[in-house]
C-alpha cells in the first residue's frame, strides 16, 4: 500500500507537465471561475451506461490493482468510450478498490473534456475512508480546485473519522470546512454531533458543542443528538443531566427530545422512570408520544425476555395508530421464538404486512431458525440420519410449512385490500348519488347491465 501512496505522489508532483491542478480543474464537476461551466444545462436524466464498457473496465481495475501495475496503459484503449455515468458505474462497482479506483479517477478527470459526475467524487471519497486511507484523501482534496467539492463531503469525512475512532481528525475537518469555501452551519454542527455520538464518542460530542456554544448556540436538535449519545454507551445519569440543562437554559424540549430521554433511562433499566417522563411529556408539556417513543419500551421488554410486557406496549401503539419500524417488529418476532410462541411471530408478521412494514431477512431467517430449533419435521435427530438426502428432505419440508403460511397471509391481505376496494366504491357511488340529488351534476350514467354470475 505504500508503493501505492508513493506511486500516487509521484503523479502528483507538479513538476511534471500537465500539472495535475489544471487536469483536474478540467475534468471534474465544474469550469473555473471566469470560465464556461462544461456541464450541460439540461436538467434530463444522464443515460445508462453500456454495462459490457463498466464490467470490462472493472475487470481491468481488478487485474491491475498491484502498484506495479501500468493501468494507465491498460485504461488507455477505453478512454475514446468513457462517459461520466459510466465512470460513476465503476467507481460504485468497485468501491473495495480503493487504490485502483484513486487511479481510474484521476485517469479519466485528465481526459480531454471529460466531466466527472458530482456523485463520482462521493462514490471514491466513501472508498477511500472506508479503507482507511485518510492521507490519500486528504491529498486528493487539497488538489482539488473548490468548484469540484460539494458540502455533501464533510458529512462523509465526519462518519468515516468517527468510525475509526479518530474524534480530533472530524473536529479538524469541521473546521476545514471555511477553508474549502463552505461556512459551518448548524446543520454540519448537528451532522458531526451525529457521527459522533453515535460511534461511542459522546464524550468528544459534548466538549465540542459546548466550545462552540458562542457561535452556534444551544438548540434542542443538539441537546437531543447528545442525550442519544449518551444512551448508546448506557449512561443515563449524563442523558438526565444534558435533558435538564436543556430545560434550565430555556431550551422546551420536543418529542424526540423525551424519546432519547427514554431510550437512554430504558437502556439503563430504569423503565419505571422512562414510564413517568411519557406521563410528563404529554401532561405537563402537552406532546403527542410517536411510534419511537414506544420503541424503546419494546425493546427493554425484548431485553428482559417478558414477552406478554412487549405485547402490552403493541397493544397500546395499535390504540394509538402507531406502527413500529421493521427492526422492532424483528426484536419481538425474534422474542416469542425464542421462547417457543412461533404461532404468535407468525401473527406479527402478519401485522407487519398490514400496516405496511414489510418484513426483511432477518424477519422470515428468524423464523426459519425457531422451525429448526423446535424441530417440526419428522427427520429424525440422531447425528447418524443427517445425510444429505434428509438434510435436503427437512429444508425442503421447512420451506413447504413457511410457504403455507405465508400463503395463508398473502391471501388475508389480498382479502381486507379488496373490502376495503368494495367500501371505497360503495362511497363513491354514495357521493355521486348526493350529487345528483342536489343538481350539481348531469344525469348519472346509465348504469352498466349485470354481469353473469361466475359458475365457480
Amino acid at each position: 500500500m505504500q508503493s501505492a501512496a508513493r506511486l500516487l505522489a509521484a503523479a502528483a508532483s507538479p513538476l511534471r507537465p500537465p500539472p495535475r491542478a489544471r487536469l483536474l480543474r478540467r475534468g471534474l464537476c465544474s469550469a473555473p471561475p471566469g470560465q464556461p461551466d462544461p456541464r450541460p444545462n439540461d436538467p434530463d436524466p444522464v443515460p445508462d451506461p453500456d454495462p459490457q464498457l463498466v464490467g470490462a473496465l472493472c475487470r481491468v481495475l481488478s487485474d491491475f490493482r498491484g502498484p506495479r501495475h501500468d493501468l494507465r496503459a491498460a485504461l488507455r484503449g477505453f478512454a475514446p468510450r468513457l462517459t461520466p455515468a459510466a465512470a460513476a458505474a465503476v467507481l460504485r462497482r468497485c468501491r473495495n478498490l480503493p487504490v485502483p479506483s484513486l487511479r481510474f479517477f484521476l485517469f479519466a478527470a485528465a481526459e480531454p473534456g471529460f466531466v466527472h459526475l458530482p456523485e463520482s467524487l462521493l462514490v471514491l471519497a466513501g472508498s477511500l475512508t472506508g479503507a482507511r486511507l485518510f492521507p490519500l484523501l486528504r491529498s486528493l482534496l487539497s488538489d482539488l480546485p473548490r468548484s469540484a467539492l460539494s458540502r455533501d463531503l464533510f458529512p462523509l469525512l465526519f462518519r468515516a473519522y468517527a468510525r475509526a475512532g479518530l474524534p480530533d481528525d472530524a473536529v479538524r475537518a469541521f473546521s476545514s470546512m471555511e477553508g474549502f469555501g463552505f461556512p459551518p452551519a448548524a446543520t454540519d454542527l448537528h451532522s458531526l454531533l451525529f457521527a459522533l455520538s453515535h460511534n461511542g464518542l459522546v464524550e468528544h460530542a459534548e466538549a465540542f458543542f459546548r466550545d462552540s456554544a458562542a457561535q452556534f448556540g444551544p438548540s434542542a436538535k443538539a441537546y437531543t443528538i447528545l442525550i442519544s449519545g449518551w444512551a448508546i454507551v448506557t449512561k443515563p445519569d449524563n442523558a438526565r443531566k444534558l435533558f435538564d440543562e436543556m430545560i434550565e437554559r430555556g431550551i422546551e424540549p420536543d418529542v424526540p427530545a423525551y424519546n432519547a430521554l427514554i431510550d437512554a433511562l430504558c437502556r439503563g433499566g430504569d423503565v419505571a422512570l422512562a414510564h413517568e417522563q411519557l406521563k410528563d411529556m404529554q401532561r405537563s408539556r402537552g406532546l403527542v408520544p410517536d411510534a419511537a417513543t414506544y420503541g424503546p419500551f419494546l425493546r427493554s421488554a425484548c431485553t428482559s425476555k417478558d414477552a406478554r410486557a412487549a405485547l402490552r406496549v403493541l397493544d397500546r401503539m395499535r390504540t394509538r395508530n402507531l406502527t413500529p419500524n421493521v427492526f422492532t417488529y424483528n426484536a419481538v418476532i425474534r422474542l416469542l421464538c425464542d421462547l417457543g410462541e412461533v404461532d404468535e411471530a407468525y401473527n406479527i408478521l402478519n401485522e407487519m404486512a398490514t400496516c405496511g412494514e414489510m418484513p426483511d431477512i432477518w424477519s422470515y431467517n428468524t423464523l426459519l431458525n425457531a422451525h429448526c430449533k423446535l424441530k417440526e419435521t419428522i427427520m429424525d435427530s440422531e447425528p447418524s440420519s443427517q445425510n444429505p438426502t434428509d438434510m435436503t428432505a427437512f429444508v425442503q419440508n421447512l420451506l413447504g410449512q413457511m410457504q403455507t403460511r405465508f400463503e395463508s397471509m398473502s391471501q388475508n391481505i389480498v382479502s381486507k385490500i379488496d373490502e376495503m376496494g368494495t367500501k371505497i366504491d360503495e362511497l363513491e357511488q354514495s357521493i355521486n348519488d348526493l350529487k345528483a340529488e342536489m343538481g350539481t351534476e348531469t344525469p348519472a350514467k346509465k348504469p352498466e347491465e349485470a354481469k353473469p354470475a361466475d359458475s365457480a
